[in-house]
């Protein structure tokens, strides 16, 4: 099911629409499937395009002042920041990639004693490698000092779903937590984690939506911007299908 998950999205990707009009070209001698793959390429190459696109995922969102959330029965901080690359001897190293402020927020909030508990859900697909990510985080969080036994672990989860319920067979519901997760991604967690009747004080980090002045750079097209508005496709799909399902 989880491969069902990933590849339906890219089926209706920006990058699956440009090659459905390639390939189209090739079996016909009409122009338009050129023309569409070459103005689809310009919109969702495009980095005006995509930073509207995080602006939108994002608008109900904002950060979050860490002082002014309240105390709550858990802080959940969930899974999506760690890659794992190779290293020389050929073992296998973790590093953060753009969400490291889950992380960064989960610690900053037990430290500042918002809960005296603290859980890492032990996201891991069947084509990761190394050790689930909550079992790295929690080593992490006890060098910065966090005491282990405020650190809980999910079961093994491959995603938000999975991690709702995981988190719920762990403290149970009517629980208030501090959701920690990226801003564009937060109406979908929220949706699961309330489905199991929990409590939620959203924490948004990881925003993605930028001010900046416009230049003559935002109309070139956007290896970046491409993949950007590749994530918006997903996660609004991701939307609508948690929707339909809850």
């Amino acid at each position: 099911m989880i491969y069902l998950h990933k590849l339906l999205p890219l089926l209706v990707s920006p990058l699956s629409i440009i090659c459905y009009f390639i390939i189209i070209s090739f079996f016909t001698s009409l122009r338009w499937p050129r023309v569409c793959a070459i103005i689809s390429i310009i919109i969702f190459s495009n980095p005006i395009i995509a930073n509207y696109g995080n602006k939108y995922l994002e608008k109900d969102y904002p950060m979050t002042e860490l002082k002014d959330v309240p105390k709550v029965d858990a802080i959940v901080v969930l899974s999506g920041m760690i890659k794992t690359v190779a290293k020389k001897n050929g073992g296998i190293d973790y590093q953060f990639n753009e969400a490291v402020e889950r992380f960064e927020t989960g610690i900053n909030l037990i430290k500042l004693e918002k809960s005296e508990s603290i859980i890492f859900t032990r996201g891991l697909l069947p084509w990761s490698t190394g050790m689930p990510e909550g079992l790295y985080l929690k080593s992490l969080a006890i060098m910065r000092g966090v005491n282990p036994k405020f650190i809980k672990l999910t079961s093994i989860v491959k995603n938000t779903d999975e991690e709702a319920e995981a988190v719920l067979n762990l403290i149970g519901n009517n629980n208030t937590i501090a959701l920690v997760t990226s801003s564009f991604h937060m109406v979908r967690a929220i949706r699961v984690f309330e489905k199991r009747n929990f409590k939620i004080i959203p924490i948004a980090v990881d925003q993605r939506w930028t001010i900046t002045k416009t230049t003559i750079m935002d109309f070139l097209p956007s290896g970046k911007a491409l993949a950007e508005n590749s994530r918006f496709a997903r996660e609004i799909i991701g939307r609508l299908y948690y929707r339909f399902l809850y």
